[in-house]
């Protein structure tokens, strides 16, 4: 039988700095109001520390290794054969959380979320070991789950849900616990979303970190329903509703952090699809123009553009290129103090001190150019509309740029020259637009290599000739090249790369841009002769950090292609 080994639980996490004594007599106070609830369980729940925190702990205060399900890809069979044979259903496996793995020629190991629980060392002890010892593993939830639906495969395909409450499911214990479970590990990875997919005999649970989808958990499809609904429940949506689309919010608090959650769900062939999007509440260092990646010159282009009292400045990219993020920067930066900031977003994914934000919908009529009129009203400085998409949007921003406001906002293109060119596309005249935009910036976010393992590369023979052209061009000698390759260590998760910086290129409206736009039907490429020497483009921008060794030439190249594509096309 396993002994309680000291110190204790609260002063190993303590120790540690995972948590302080504050939050400790915290939880405790929750534990004498939770009869029977364990400590570690209610510090996951209080989001003050994730599973896989509580799990190191419990394993140096117990002295029990953990079971890693991925590393034992034979387990479920041993364990299916082990259960049937002794009798061990479902339900009681689940109800004491335990699974049984026999070992040849050695005491059979008995892997269990709650070792010291007295129901479970009564039954294995008093009942089904009769007097022999056995071996004990700790593990996490996700992969008990994923366990036991391997092991009574069987039995959870003959089980009918068509008839179960999925409101009382979602608020079943191990259905809450899984889903803070996944909350807490996308918060530790610093995922930016998380995705929930359902297949044939389970779903999977995948995070978006840097941009990349990867660590696939796997679970049993006997819990599908009930997480979906939990997350329903806690959206505000309706969990009857699985023919519909549906969109909703809600704020959790994992691992010690505040988190603003956007949800969707979409219907799908096998079942609902659900993804969330994850925007971090403490997000004050993040919106800083000098952290974000400009180079000291695109910087202080940038913000001299931020000074003028008037005019229009426009960020493009794809989807998920940092648009938004830029704008934020953009914002705080701002005199909030002494301006009028107003803002229309759809939907608004952060909020900001000092900055009056707007939520843009359609659905009652409240759309971009209606909010934009209303907004006009009341006296702003400053105006930031999340995205131009029409012709309405674009005519009122330029109209607000030439009644002396300061408008900031996005477009999708590729690259900053094209920007002009769309909203004359959109119907807005050549020459207002050549009048009021002062500036365009265009970005792609690429991942920053591990600083734990990154490497030395040597590219002097393998660098193309157009992109040593390049850094000849930007005046950065081979001394100074210093190229790093992506290797992978635990600290990475074995992706060679952690976090992300933006590449940028930046073009503002000169007097030869005018130029250009005043004439009829002005192309791309017209656009593109009337830069200057100091222009610097999305992929140049790129190559100069890496050869700083901040990225790797593959990022660079994978991220921004396509821009270099145009611009050999042109």
């Amino acid at each position: 039988m396993p002994e309680v080994q000291t110190p204790r639980l609260g002063e190993i996490l303590i120790s540690r700095g995972v948590i302080d004594a504050t939050a400790l007599d915290k939880a405790l106070a929750h534990q004498r109001d939770s009869a029977g609830d364990r400590l570690g369980a209610i510090l996951i729940r209080l989001g003050l520390i994730s599973e896989f925190t509580l799990l190191e702990a419990l394993s140096a205060q117990l002295g029990f290794p953990v079971f890693e399900s991925m590393a034992h890809p034979e387990a479920p069979l041993a364990i299916q054969g082990y259960h049937l044979a002794h009798r061990i259903t479902r339900a009681l496996a689940l109800r004491f959380a335990f699974l049984i793995l026999p070992r040849e020629a050695q005491i059979p190991l008995v892997i269990s979320r709650d070792p010291l629980d007295s129901g479970l060392q009564e039954y294995l002890f008093g009942h089904l070991l009769d007097g022999q010892h056995c071996d004990w593993a700790l593990i996490a939830q996700r992969d008990f789950e994923r366990m036991l639906g391997e092991v009574y495969r069987e039995e959870a395909r003959e089980r009918q849900s068509g008839d179960q409450d999925l409101r009382r499911l979602a608020e079943d214990a191990p259905v809450v616990e899984l889903v803070n479970g996944v909350l807490a590990r996308a918060t530790d990875k610093a995922a930016s979303d998380i995705h929930i997919e359902p297949l044939e005999y389970g779903f999977v649970v995948r995070y978006r970190v840097d941009g990349v989808l990867q660590a696939t958990e796997h679970y049993p499809r006997d819990r599908f329903d009930a997480v979906v609904s939990r997350i329903k429940l806690v959206s505000g949506l309706d969990i009857a509703e699985r023919r519909l689309p549906q969109d909703g919010r809600f704020s959790s608090r994992s691992a010690g952090v505040e988190t603003d959650i956007r949800v969707s769900v979409i219907p799908s062939v096998r079942g609902e699809s659900l993804v969330m999007r994850l925007l971090p509440v403490s997000q004050n260092k993040r919106f800083s123009l000098d952290i974000l990646g400009f180079e000291p010159d695109h910087l202080a282009m940038f913000q001299q553009w931020m000074t003028m009292p008037d005019g229009i400045i426009l960020v493009t990219g794809p989807t998920g290129s940092g648009k938004s993020t830029t704008l934020y920067a953009a914002l705080s930066a701002c005199d909030r103090e002494h301006e009028r900031i107003l803002t229309v977003e759809d939907p608004v994914e952060y909020k900001i001190d000092g900055v009056t934000q707007f939520q843009a919908n359609a659905d009652i009529g409240f759309s971009f150019p209606a909010a934009l009129r209303s907004i006009l009203r009341h006296d702003p400085d400053t105006i930031m509309i999340g995205e131009i998409r029409d012709v309405e949007t674009a005519r009122i921003a330029v109209q607000s740029s030439l009644t002396g406001h300061r408008v900031l906002s996005t477009l999708h293109t590729n690259d900053s020259a094209t920007a002009f060119l769309r909203l004359t596309d959109l119907g807005v005249e050549q020459f207002l637009v050549g009048a009021t935009v002062r500036g365009v910036v265009a970005q792609r976010l690429v991942r920053k290599l591990c600083i734990h393992c990154s490497q030395p590369y040597d590219v002097s023979e393998l660098l193309p000739e157009y992109a040593t052209r390049a850094l000849e061009r930007l005046k950065v000698p081979r001394s100074e090249w210093h190229f790093r390759r992506p290797v992978g260590c635990t600290a990475c998760s074995d992706s060679g790369y952690r976090g992300r910086s933006a590449i940028y290129e930046l073009l503002p409206a000169t007097e030869r841009i005018r130029a250009v736009l005043s004439q009829p039907s002005p192309s791309h490429f017209d656009l593109l002769r009337a830069l200057d020497g100091q222009f610097r483009y999305l992929y140049e921008d790129g190559l100069l950090k890496a050869a700083r060794g901040m990225t790797s030439l593959e990022e660079v190249f994978a991220v921004a292609g396509s821009a270099l594509s145009q611009r050999e096309a042109d």
